[in-house]
């Protein structure tokens, strides 16, 4: 996630039901944010005001970690959504919002078959 992390509240919370309805599946997630320490406040802030239970993260190192460049993930999408499995990604989702989530939701789906 990148941005106001006050905005990524709703996609999080979105991204967390999405979990729990398929956690019989063995579907599990987290969230990093782009970002480096000073983040720590507003992610606990969004997990307190929506009973975010996922685990929230962000950069120790901020946008210079190598695992951004690693993942190709581009320091000016709002957010990126990666779907793994068997340590190989499946499907990438870049500046997902209300309409793409259904999207993200199909392929998870599918890669949980």
């Amino acid at each position: 996630m990148n941005g106001d992390a006050s905005k990524a509240a709703s996609l999080v919370a979105n991204i967390q039901k999405l979990v729990e309805a398929r956690q019989a599946k063995g579907l599990k997630t987290f969230v990093v944010f782009m970002g480096g320490p000073e983040r720590k406040g507003p992610i606990e802030k969004i997990a307190a005001e929506r009973k975010i239970t996922i685990p929230m993260v962000f950069l120790p190192r901020g946008t210079g970690a190598g695992d951004v460049g690693y993942y190709k993930i581009s320091p000016a999408a709002k957010n990126t959504v990666l779907l793994w499995r068997q340590g190989r990604i499946r499907n990438n989702f870049v500046d997902v919002d209300g309409n793409a989530l259904t999207e993200v939701e199909k392929a998870v789906d599918e890669m949980l078959k």
